[in-house]
């Protein structure tokens, strides 16, 4: 760090990667649905026999391993929240996984999905 200090106090440069920024290629931006990730979901779903299973049938479906899942029982046959965390995956399964979900009759709203991104 110091010789760089005093290669700009002697007015010597050289260009970032010994290459001039404006001959910098800008590198291509990849997809979204290239993202791996791990997700938080939360859905409401009916109350019943066998909804778990749709669900975890759709995310078996587009190879999107659950890590952990929450379910508080209410009254048979009300809405309940089911909360799903995932292990990494690419964002295009897990959007697949999602239109499945949806398509469940036994789903009542539209799924809330975070990213959980990793340091």
């Amino acid at each position: 760090m110091v010789s760089d200090l005093i290669d700009i106090a002697r007015g010597r440069s050289q260009p970032t990667f010994s290459v001039p920024a404006v001959e910098l290629k800008k590198p291509a931006a990849a997809p979204m649905t290239r993202h791996r990730g791990a997700y938080y979901i939360r859905l409401m779903v009916v109350d019943k026999p066998g909804v778990i299973a749709d669900v975890a049938a759709a995310l078996r479906d587009e190879e999107v391993s659950l890590e952990s899942m929450l379910q508080r029982a209410r009254s048979p046959g009300e809405p309940v929240p089911v909360v799903l965390t995932t292990h990494e995956t690419e964002e295009a399964a897990m959007r697949r996984a999602l239109d499945r979900i949806a398509a469940l009759g036994s789903v009542v709203e539209a799924a809330h999905v975070i990213r959980i991104e990793s340091l």
